[in-house]
C-alpha cells in the first residue's frame, strides 16, 4: 500500500526540515591542541592511545595515537570543555584537568608525563560513587558499575537484581507481563526472546554500568508494547586495541544441547569494529496432555489426548558492526545481523474419543512429522553528530530486513475402534508453508538541552512492512500421491505503513521535575486473502501523551508518577483468516477483523535512600488481544485463534529489598502482586469475566568466595493467575551455580543447574467454555545441568560497537 503523495512531501519536508535544525547549532570555526607524551625518565613514548573527552558524560569527541616524538595534535575541536586520557602498556592511565577551549583557540598542554604500573600512588583517590537504586523521572536505574553486583556474573544472571524483574526458563518477566523489550545501549536487539536469552548469558556484568527500567516508556519509543523497556548500558571506555572472547555452553537434561561461538572488537582512533557468530544444537522434548469435552444437544464428547515429541534445532547467528569517526563528532556506522536456522520434529500420540466418562468409542491415532528452515538478515545504516557538549545531537537509522520460513509436514491419522483395531482407511496429508517478511525503516531523532533544566527531544520515523504467507495443502489418494487440494490452500498477502512523529520536553525546578510527550502515528494497513478473494483495508491515526512528574522529597525520600498510552497491533499472521489443520480434530486460524488494543497505563513510584523501592500501578487495556480456544459442537474439532476481549484490568503492586547480609553475601528480593480482570463476550453474546489476584516471589542470593569464586542460588514462586480466558496453575523452582575465573579473570568457567526440583517442567492450564471445558499439561525439559566456559583476550575493556536500529517494534511481530 503506498502513502499518497502529500503524506510523502509532508514526511520529506519534515526530514528537511531536522535536517536544517542540526545544522544551526553547528560550530563553523574549530580550535587546536598540541601535547607531548614522555614517560618516567623523560623521553617521548610513541604509539600512547590519546582519546579527547566531552565533558560533562566523558563522551569520545576524538582519538589518535602519539607520534615518533610523543606529540600528540588535535584539530578542528568544536568551543566546549574537555578531558584528555592517555594510555599505554605498562604505564598508569592519566586523565588531564578539564580543558577549556573557546573557538578559534590553539592551546599547548603541559608535557604529560606517565608513571609506571609498578609505581605505588602515594595518595587515594575519592571516587563518587552512584546509589544502588536510581528513580528518575521516567525510568529506574540499577547502578552496578563499582558495586559487587558487577563482578561473577552475566547480564542475565544481573537481571535477575533489578527491581521488578523476575526470569522464568530464562524468559524476561517485568512486573507479571513478559514479551519485554531489551535494549542495549538505547539500541534495540531485534532478536527472538532465546537469541536475546543466549545474547546476554554471553554479556559479562562487569562490562555493564547500569540497568534501566522504563514500565511507562517516553514518547521518543515506539508507542507499541505495555510490558515495558529493559534498557541495559554499557561500558563507555575508550581504550584503543583489540579484544576477541570465545564461549563454549553444554547441557544436559534428558536430552543434550549446547552452544559456542567467538566474539571480535577492534577499536582505533577512526574506527570501531566488531563481529560475532554463535552455534546452537539443541535436542528437546515435549509431552503434551490435553483434556477437553464439547457439549451438544445430543449429549457430551469426553476427548483425551497424550502425544510425545522430539524436535531438534540447529541455528547460526552472526553480526558484523563498525562504526567510523568522521570527525566534527560525527559518527558513521552500519550493522549487518543474521539467522540461519532449521529443524525438525515428530509427534506420536493417541486421542480417546468418548460418549461418556469412561466409556471408549473410539481411538484417532496421530503421528506428524515436519522439518522447518529459517533465514533472516538485517541491514541497518546509521549516522550521529554532536554539536556542543551541552549534549545537542541528531541521529537517523536506515533500517531493511528480510526473513523467509520454510515448514513442511506430514499428518497421519489412524482410525481406532474401541479394540484398537483399525476400522477405516488412515487419513494423509502434508502441508508446505512458505512465508516471507520484508521491513524498512526510517527514524532520525533530535536532542537540544537549552541548558542544564531544559531538554527538547523530537523525533520522525516511517515503516513499511510487506508479508507474503503461501501455503499449499496436499491430500494422499488410494494409489498413495499427494493431489493437491485448492479448498485447503491458501494465499496471503499483507503491506502496512506506519509514519511517526513525537515531541518531548523536559523541565525541572529545582527538586521538582516534569516531563510531557506526545506521539502521533498514522497507520494504513491492507490484508488480502487470495484464495478468499478477501480484502481487510484500515487507515488510523492515534495520538499518544506521556505525562511524568518527580518531587525530591529529602535526602532520603522521592515520588514519581508517571501516565501513558500505548498499542498493540496484531502479529502479520494472526490476521490470516484461512485454517491450517493440525489434525483431525485440531486446526487454527487468523481473525482478520482483529482490532489492536490499546493501553492506559499510571503508575505511582516511592524510593527510600535510593535502595527501596515500592511501585503501585494500573492498566486499563480496551480491545485486549488474546488467544482463544473454540470448541466446534458439529465437528468435535477445536480451534486456536485470536480474538479482542472487551477490556482488561492490571493492577499490580513491586516491593524490590536488596539486603547485604554479610560483608561476602548480598540477597536481592522482589515481590510482585497483581489483580487481572478480563471482560468478554461469548460466542453466544453473553458476558463474561475472569479475574485473579496472583503474586510472584523471587529472592537471588550471591555468596562470594575469595576474589575468584562464587555461588548464586535464586529461587522463585508463581501463584496461581489468569491470562485471557485461561487460567494457569501455580509452579516453583530453585536454580544454583557456582563459578571461578583463572588466569587474571580471563577464563571464567560456570556449573549450575536449573531448575533442581525439576518443578517448572509441567505447566498446567484450563478454559471454561459455553460448550465445554479445555486442560492442558504441557511438560519439557526443565531440569538441566549446564557447563560454562569463556575466555577473553586481548583489550577487555573496549566498548562493542553501538547495534542501533530503528524496526524492532516491526521485527517484534514476526513469528520466529
Amino acid at each position: 500500500m503506498k502513502l499518497n503523495k502529500n503524506k510523502l512531501l509532508l514526511f520529506a519536508t519534515m526530514i528537511m526540515l531536522f535536517s536544517f535544525l542540526g545544522t544551526v547549532f553547528a560550530q563553523s570555526n574549530g580550535g587546536k591542541l598540541n601535547a607531548v607524551v614522555v614517560g618516567r625518565d623523560g623521553g617521548p613514548l610513541a604509539a600512547a592511545s590519546i582519546s579527547l573527552l566531552r565533558n560533562p558524560g566523558g563522551i569520545l569527541l576524538k582519538g589518535t595515537v602519539s607520534k615518533e616524538n610523543g606529540g600528540v595534535e588535535f584539530l578542528g575541536v568544536p568551543e566546549g570543555k574537555y578531558t584528555m586520557q592517555v594510555s599505554t602498556v605498562g604505564y598508569t592511565t592519566y586523565s588531564s584537568s578539564e580543558i577549556t577551549l573557546r573557538k578559534g583557540d590553539i592551546l599547548s598542554l603541559d608535557t604529560i608525563r606517565l608513571e609506571a604500573v609498578s609505581k605505588v600512588l602515594s595518595e587515594a583517590q575519592v571516587v563518587g560513587k552512584k546509589p544502588l537504586i536510581e528513580s528518575q523521572i521516567d525510568k529506574i536505574v540499577l547502578n552496578v558499575e563499582n558495586s559487587i553486583l558487577a563482578t561473577g556474573n552475566n547480564a542475565l544472571e544481573l537481571l535477575q537484581k533489578v527491581p521488578g524483574v523476575t526470569l522464568d526458563n530464562k524468559k524476561i518477566n517485568l512486573r507479571g507481563k513478559s514479551n519485554v523489550i531489551i535494549m542495549i545501549d538505547g539500541k534495540p536487539t531485534y532478536l527472538s526472546a532465546d537469541e536475546v536469552s543466549r545474547l546476554l548469558e554471553n554479556t559479562a556484568s562487569n562490562s555493564i554500568t547500569s540497568i534501566e527500567v522504563l514500565t511507562n516508556p517516553p514518547a521518543k519509543y515506539d508507542a507499541a508494547g505495555n510490558a515495558g523497556i529493559i534498557n541495559i548500558k554499557t561500558k563507555k571506555n575508550t581504550q584503543f586495541g583489540s579484544n576477541v572472547s570465545l564461549n563454549l555452553n553444554l547441557g544436559q537434561g534428558k536430552y543434550t544441547k549446547g552452544d559456542g561461538g567467538f566474539l571480535v572488537n577492534h577499536r582505533n582512533s577512526w574506527a570501531n569494529i566488531f563481529a560475532s557468530y554463535n552455534y546452537n544444537n539443541s535436542l528437546g522434548f515435549n509431552d503434551l496432555t490435553i483434556d477437553r469435552s464439547v457439549n451438544d444437544s445430543t449429549g457430551t464428547t469426553y476427548f483425551n489426548s497424550d502425544s510425545y515429541s522430539k524436535f531438534r534445532y540447529r541455528a547460526h547467528n552472526f553480526k558484523f558492526a563498525a562504526d567510523f569517526n568522521l570527525g566534527e563528532q560525527q559518527v558513521l556506522g552500519f550493522v549487518v545481523n543474521g539467522n540461519v536456522s532449521s529443524g525438525n520434529s515428530t509427534r506420536q500420540g493417541d486421542n480417546l474419543i468418548a460418549s461418556q466418562k469412561g466409556k471408549l468409542d473410539s481411538v484417532v491415532q496421530g503421528s506428524n512429522f515436519s522439518d522447518f528452515a529459517y533465514h533472516y538478515l538485517a541491514y541497518n545504516l546509521n549516522y550521529k553528530k554532536t554539536f556542543d557538549t551541552l549534549g545537542t545531537e541528531l541521529t537517523a537509522n536506515a533500517d531493511y530486513s528480510y526473513s523467509k520460513n520454510h515448514d513442511n509436514s506430514m499428518v497421519k491419522n489412524r482410525f481406532l475402534d474401541p479394540n484398537w483395531v483399525e476400522f477405516k482407511a488412515p487419513n494423509v496429508f502434508r502441508n508446505d508453508m512458505l512465508s516471507n517478511t520484508k521491513i524498512l525503516v526510517f527514524k532520525t531523532d533530535f536532542i537540544h538541552p537549552f541548558d542544564k533544566t531544559t531538554k527538547l527531544e523530537a523525533g520522525l520515523k516511517y515503516s513499511r512492512v510487506k508479508t507474503d504467507n503461501n501455503l499449499v495443502y496436499e491430500d494422499q489418494n488410494t494409489a498413495g500421491e499427494f493431489v493437491p487440494n485448492e479448498d485447503q490452500s491458501n494465499q496471503f498477502l499483507y503491506n502496512e505503513n506506519i509514519a511517526a512523529a513525537y515531541l518531548t520536553l523536559n523541565k525541572s525546578f529545582g527538586k521538582f521535575s516534569v516531563q510531557t510527550g506526545l506521539r502521533v502515528e498514522n497507520t494504513s494497513s491492507l490484508g488480502n486473502s487470495v484464495t478468499l478473494g478477501q480484502q481487510t483495508k484500515r487507515n488510523y491515526t492515534d495520538f499518544f501523551p506521556t505525562v511524568f512528574i518527580q518531587q525530591q522529597i529529602n535526602d532520603k525520600h522521592k515520588l514519581g508518577l508517571s501516565y501513558s498510552r500505548r498499542i498493540d497491533r496484531p502479529d502479520y499472521g494472526a490476521l490470516n483468516p484461512f485454517i491450517y489443520y493440525l489434525d483431525q480434530y485440531t486446526y487454527q486460524f487468523g481473525n482478520p477483523y482483529l482490532n489492536p488494543q490499546y493501553t492506559n497505563s499510571y503508575e505511582l513510584n516511592y524510593t527510600f535512600k535510593e535502595r527501596y523501592l515500592l511501585s503501585l500501578g494500573y492498566k486499563r487495556t480496551n480491545d485486549a488481544i488474546t488467544q482463544v480456544i473454540e470448541s466446534n459442537s458439529e465437528t468435535k474439532a477445536i480451534a486456536q485463534t485470536d480474538r479482542n476481549l472487551t477490556y482488561f484490568d492490571y493492577y499490580n503492586m513491586n516491593i524490590n529489598i536488596p539486603v547485604k547480609v554479610l560483608k561476602w553475601w548480598t540477597t536481592s528480593n522482589n515481590v510482585t502482586a497483581f489483580y487481572s480482570k478480563y471482560n468478554f463476550d461469548e460466542r453466544s453474546g453473553a458476558q463474561r469475566q475472569l479475574e485473579k489476584l496472583s503474586f510472584q516471589v523471587s529472592s537471588n542470593h550471591d555468596i562470594r568466595i575469595g576474589e575468584t569464586s562464587n555461588v548464586e542460588l535464586t529461587a522463585n514462586y508463581f501463584s496461581p493467575a489468569v491470562y485471557g480466558v485461561f487460567s494457569f496453575k501455580s509452579y516453583y523452582g530453585i536454580d544454583l551455580g557456582a563459578g571461578k575465573t583463572f588466569f587474571d579473570k580471563k577464563l571464567n568457567v560456570k556449573l549450575a543447574v536449573n531448575d533442581i526440583l525439576n518443578t517448572r517442567g509441567q505447566r498446567r492450564l484450563s478454559s471454561v467454555q459455553e460448550n465445554g471445558y479445555y486442560r492442558i499439561r504441557n511438560g519439557y525439559d526443565s531440569r538441566v545441568i549446564r557447563l560454562s566456559l569463556s575466555y577473553r583476550f586481548g583489550n577487555i575493556n573496549i566498548k562493542s560497537v553501538d547495534k542501533r536500529a530503528g524496526n524492532n517494534d516491526e521485527d517484534n511481530r514476526l513469528k520466529k
